[in-house]
């Protein structure tokens, strides 16, 4: 399971990493150089950890953020209150991942892979880059320069094998949201494909980092989460392959007025009409797969603006397993 795989990941960088001392001290890290990890099954995505609680929501906005091709700042803020320390100009994050996968002409690159693997699966050309050139050697004061290199599909005895390819990876408090984020990735590939090759299944999630490392701030933690030994069976569901495409812009959409609402409610006091968006997911977005999504947005939505009447409507509606990590959110936040 991944939470068993993560400790694990944990354990070796901790007892055979290497010790980094960088100029700004708070930097120091434990780092393995050349780490490699690979996932059996992409849907066994979610950490369920107390110690390093997984915010649901983050992970599902953040998702969501970058298949919307979007680099708007105010939009992942939302979910990632941080986030504005890693902006060059406060509007927007130009290391984004989402105008690089999901951008326009030749940035369009989940588009272009596809068509490449739609003619031929078995091609080995099927990459996109997230790291690029003209867009990251630039010098800024924040160094806000993507993490990630590349991302690579290729189909072998009919699975959709994803690889991803780090220059740098925190193996504490960025991975496990990595991991969501390119594994739904590799699922909404296989998805595409699918109607055309109905026999192309998930295939394994593989992982290298060029410096996998945790901070030496962190290290205390690292080894309580090491000593856990509970672990979860919980996958998450299969993501229906019919129209994927356009079910995920439906459900980008409904994000998009989800957070407009809310943001409008907390900066300008204009009232939200819940029932009109519990309303949407019913006759907006399709499977139920994507109708849990929607509820785990109105939890949140609900959280924010201290709703607890619609927050219980929407947690009624989650499957079990996502009710823990609401649960978790809530716990760790004390709402």
């Amino acid at each position: 399971m991944w939470d068993s795989k993560w400790r694990q990941i944990l354990c070796d960088v901790v007892t055979t990493g290497n010790d980094v001392i960088r100029k700004d001290s708070t930097r120091n890290i434990k780092e393995h150089i050349s780490y490699k990890f690979e996932i059996e099954d992409p849907r066994d995505r979610l950490l369920y950890d107390e110690t390093e609680s997984l915010n649901i929501f983050q992970c599902i906005g953040h998702f969501l953020w970058i298949t919307q091709g979007n680099f708007n700042l105010e939009a992942i803020q939302y979910y990632v209150p941080w986030v504005d320390a890693l902006s060059s100009d406060d509007y927007k994050l130009i290391g984004a991942y989402g105008p690089r996968l999901f951008g326009i002409e030749h940035l369009n690159q989940i588009e272009h892979l596809l068509a490449v693997l739609d003619k031929d699966p078995s091609k080995r050309r099927a990459v996109a880059s997230v790291y690029l050139p003209q867009f990251d050697q630039h010098g800024l004061a924040n160094e806000e320069i993507p993490c990630t290199l590349n991302l690579q599909y290729l189909v072998r005895n009919d699975k959709v094998q994803s690889l991803t390819y780090m220059r740098s990876q925190d193996a504490l408090k960025v991975l496990p949201y990595d991991v969501f984020i390119f594994t739904m990735l590799q699922e909404y590939v296989q998805n595409r494909l699918k109607p055309k090759y109905d026999k192309f299944e998930l295939g394994k999630y593989n992982h290298f980092s060029g410096s996998f490392h945790v901070y030496h701030q962190d290290l205390e933690k690292v080894k309580k989460i090491i000593s856990n030994k509970e672990t979860s069976t919980f996958k998450m569901p299969l993501m229906p392959h019919y129209d994927v495409k356009f079910r995920l812009q439906d459900m980008n959409k409904f994000e998009s007025i989800v957070r407009t609402c809310v943001v409008a409610k907390i900066d300008h006091g204009v009232d939200i009409d819940f029932d009109s968006l519990f309303n949407m997911i019913n006759n907006f977005l399709k499977e139920d797969y994507w109708k849990q999504f929607g509820y785990i947005l109105l939890c949140y939505g609900a959280i924010k603006v201290k709703d607890a009447k619609n927050l219980q409507k929407a947690y009624d509606q989650l499957d079990k397993e996502y009710k823990r990590f609401v649960d978790l959110y809530n716990k760790k936040f004390k709402n």
